[in-house]
């Protein structure tokens, strides 16, 4: 399967480290300015379509519209589109290309390079051959979890941001331990060992184990743990981050209606 990027940008990097030992595949990318990258280079998008069979779209979200309309002059008999431009729905797409396309919409984050990413799928012909193949791809790069399009706006915020949100907590941690004095190194050591062993101790527990068990199991009575819980509690900081998370999933939900509200002609 040969699988070309327009843009290669960090997630497009993700993807191709995830799949490049897969055997089978052959990896290329087409960008405005070529990169410092272990893969080969089209200067043309018709000359990277023709060459590939998946055609991802590695893009931001407001450039889009122009890559589309550059897309659309190519000839893409037989292609088929990934797009994972948060905020973008297939019928956007298809309002470009058409709707015999066949376009896959995904929701992943950069731990594809890792194999360990949250991918939402889709597609405008979810049973059409090409497209459970993509789907069985993106299972070697994590979990994949068919999503009606619907939900994508707030798996974006969950799964898409997530890992930018659950670093920003870390981050605090690490800010509040320059208490100790200790060097920066050290201090990532540490918070690296702190995350790893809380989700190797949800890992391990979580089938017979909820949460709020798990959070119970380390909280004493009148304890330093049972003080904390009890300040975010009393000062509703989940509820606050809820609203991180809300936020994220308006933003995805503006991108989504200002793109459906292009002419038919654009």
């Amino acid at each position: 399967m040969k699988q070309g990027f327009i843009g290669f940008g960090n997630l497009a990097r993700a993807v191709y480290r995830g799949l490049k030992e897969e055997e089978g595949m052959e990896f290329a990318y087409f960008a405005r300015n070529k990169k410092e990258a272990p893969l080969p280079y089209y200067d043309t998008m018709q000359g990277l379509v023709a060459a590939s069979d998946v055609i991802w779209l590695g893009v931001k979200p407001q450039d889009l519209g122009d890559i589309l309309t550059e897309l659309k002059a190519c000839n893409r008999e037989e292609k088929t589109i990934v797009s994972p431009v948060a905020g973008k729905s297939i019928a956007h797409i298809e309002r470009y290309l058409g709707k015999e396309q066949l376009i896959v919409r995904i929701m992943p984050n950069l731990a594809m390079a890792y194999r360990k990413s949250v991918t939402a799928f889709t597609a405008n012909r979810p049973g059409d051959k090409k497209a459970r193949e993509i789907y069985a791809l993106l299972g070697k790069l994590g979990k994949a979890v068919e999503l009606e399009e619907s939900g994508f706006d707030l798996f974006t915020s969950i799964f898409g941001s997530g890992p930018a949100f659950i670093l920003s907590f870390i981050q605090i941690f690490k800010e509040k331990m320059q208490e100790f004095n200790l060097p920066g190194p050290l201090l990532d050591e540490l918070l690296l060992e702190l995350t790893q062993g809380t989700t190797l101790y949800f890992a391990q527990n979580q089938k017979d184990y909820s949460i709020e068990e798990l959070i119970r199991n380390i909280t004493s009575k009148g304890g330093t743990t049972q003080a904390g819980l009890d300040y975010f509690r009393n000062h509703k900081i989940g509820k606050h981050f809820e609203g991180v998370l809300d936020a994220a999933r308006n933003r995805s939900e503006e991108m989504s209606h200002n793109g459906n509200n292009i002419s038919e002609q654009s």
